[in-house]
């Protein structure tokens, strides 16, 4: 059988590359880059995440490599705490009862290590699917490389491409939502910001109508997320002393700070209308974008890969292909819309609401709904993406019609 061609070598790529071919599954991995990402960008693995990929051995590497937030807390720029979500209630309910921080760019090389070792996984760096064409018994993908395009056969044509899909595009898809008017700025720093905010958790989303900030910890840095106001050119977001001074504000400090990483970026929240249409189909960022508030983008596009695996591996054994794909679309295109949309929307709302009023009221039911130990349980199932995974279920079989 000819192998599953799948377009990026990014997590969600690398995901799926790693389920098939555990299970004896051939697969050719095409990536544009000279080699998979070192970008740390994602850098929270939810429980619900963690359990869906310790069955393959992978939930005990990112275990010896994260730190463990044990605590979500929410806090206005100058008012401090006022609520905080501590992962303690879920101690019943999943051997994870915390969030994982561990950057994207770890996650990649722990699986790029592992497939290297196999010998039904080929690599192909410095090339990229540029189109492709199906027909009733697989698909025909044209990938672009520097000795010149060539043609490779495959039953299933994986879209784990990003964004900006190739695959997602010549499926002729529509990606609907809206792109945030601001873009937003990564920051890195090696220095330990608990020293000057001696109660900060690892994770933090700080509310201000002007700049709101999220504040986490990653093993690498701590680091700094927010918005830039629309029209600033590059070099005015990007200057050291603009970055300091932000970092400065925050903390309450004249320090200055080493900075490890900047990246500028635009955030989007978008959903296609379809996940796949004949032997072609997406998943990842190619399928569905989010609000980073919430470290829900990587997590979903994981439980996609692992879902789409499972169904693909049936489906080579014989299993009906139709039935199949329709549950996956169907599913995780709901879920991206009901879950991740849903939390990830409200996370951002409630960090740069400008109305005095209604920010304080948004506040005041964050902190009564953390409070409440109930509330809080039902919240942290939600976000930690366990409610998701046991409502609509993963890679479960297709149910009569």
């Amino acid at each position: 059988m000819d192998p599953i061609v799948i377009a990026g070598a990014g997590p969600v790529g690398l995901t799926v590359a790693e389920i098939l071919s555990q299970a004896g599954i051939s697969v050719v991995v095409v990536e544009k880059n000279e080699a998979p990402s070192k970008e740390w960008r994602a850098s929270t693995f939810h429980a619900g995440t963690m359990e869906l990929l310790e069955p393959f051995g992978i939930a005990d590497e990112l275990m010896k490599r994260g730190l463990i937030a044990s605590k979500v807390h929410y806090r206005d720029r100058k008012n401090g705490l006022y609520a905080e979500f501590d992962f303690d209630l879920l101690k019943d309910e999943t051997k994870y009862p915390f969030r994982l921080q561990c950057s994207q760019a770890t996650y990649v090389q722990v699986l790029h290590e592992r497939l290297k070792q196999r010998s039904n996984v080929t690599f192909r760096f410095s090339s990229e699917v540029v189109g492709f064409t199906q027909d009733e018994s697989g698909v025909t993908v044209e990938v672009q490389t520097p000795k010149g395009n060539m043609a490779i056969r495959t039953p299933y044509l994986l879209g784990a491409d990003g964004a900006r899909s190739t695959v997602r595009k010549t499926l002729g898809f529509a990606f609907d939502g809206y792109t945030f008017e601001e873009r937003w700025l990564l920051v890195g720093t090696p220095v330990a910001l608990d020293q000057y905010i001696p109660d900060l958790a690892y994770v933090n989303y700080i509310s201000d109508p002007e700049q709101f900030l999220f504040m986490l910890r990653v093993p690498e840095a701590w680091r700094f997320l927010y918005p830039v106001p629309p029209g600033t050119d590059d070099a005015i977001a990007l200057n050291p002393d603009a970055i300091q001074k932000t970092m400065q504000e925050a903390l309450h400090t004249t320090d200055t700070f080493p900075v490890v990483e900047n990246t500028l970026y635009r955030i989007h929240q978008r959903v296609a209308e379809k996940f796949y249409k004949g032997r072609a189909i997406i998943l990842g960022d190619a399928a569905h974008l989010n609000s980073p508030m919430g470290g829900l983008g990587l997590n979903s596009g994981i439980h996609d890969a692992v879902d789409l695996s499972k169904r693909l591996i049936r489906i080579l054994n014989g299993a009906a292909a139709v039935p199949e794909l329709d549950t996956y679309s169907e599913v995780r295109q709901r879920v991206a819309v009901q879950y991740v949309k849903s939390i990830s929307e409200k996370n951002t709302q409630v960090v740069k609401e400008k109305d005095p009023e209604y920010r304080l009221q948004l506040q005041r039911e964050m902190a009564a709904q953390a409070n409440d130990p109930v509330r809080a349980k039902e919240w942290l199932l939600r976000s930690a993406m366990i409610a998701s995974v046991r409502e609509q279920g993963i890679g479960e079989p297709p149910k009569a019609r």
